[in-house]
């Protein structure tokens, strides 16, 4: 076996209907497996892996009436520590630059609130949220590293990330504003 790197990334949702519309159709995964635990204490936990494209899962549970588990929490894991959108996050892989720009219009397209492609000088992003509030990101490598990379210390950038002005108060605010308002009392972060 030579493959290395991450199986699957387990995360948790109040909502796992919402869930799953947004991982199957809104980014096109196909569910790899799906199961109902019943914990001895009572209740039940639906567990749902997706195939991100390459063989690597994305698993979400999401219990109902466990006793000893919350009904509701913030499911979008920044929120909960106060800290901004950008420090929990996943990033998905992409190809290439065309591959990250039809990305973006695939998603923008099934009506997914994406950003404006993010230059990083390394690599280049786009960033949107899940129905949990979760921040996601499809990235796209497009250069090698060298020596100078490694070292942990301010790296230039080439110029602005985003050029246009009104886009980049969007990805400040995707990456780095305040949580995603509350959808009422339910504690669902609203796509």
């Amino acid at each position: 076996m030579n493959r290395k790197g991450v199986h699957h990334i387990g995360l948790a949702t109040l909502d796992i209907d919402r869930t799953i519309e947004f991982y199957t159709n809104k980014l096109g995964f196909e569910i790899g497996w799906c199961d109902i635990l019943e914990p001895e204490a009572g209740g039940k936990i639906k567990h749902v892996f997706f195939d991100t494209g390459d063989g690597t899962f994305m698993a979400f549970m999401s219990p109902e009436k466990v006793p000893g588990i919350p009904e509701e929490w913030s499911t979008d894991i920044n929120s909960a520590q106060g800290l901004p959108g950008a420090f929990y996050h996943f990033a998905l892989y992409c190809e290439d630059i065309e591959a990250l720009d039809a990305k973006r219009a695939e998603l923008i397209g099934r009506g997914v609130d994406v950003t404006p492609v993010v230059d990083h000088e390394w690599c280049r992003s786009i960033y949107f949220r899940d129905p949990n509030g979760l921040l996601l990101e499809y990235c796209a490598t497009v250069r090698k590293f060298d020596a100078a990379d490694k070292e942990m210390k301010h790296h230039d950038q080439p110029g602005v990330m985003v050029a246009d002005p009104e886009e980049r108060k969007k990805v400040f605010k995707m990456l780095m504003g305040p949580p995603p308002a509350k959808a009422g009392a339910t504690g669902r972060t609203p796509v």
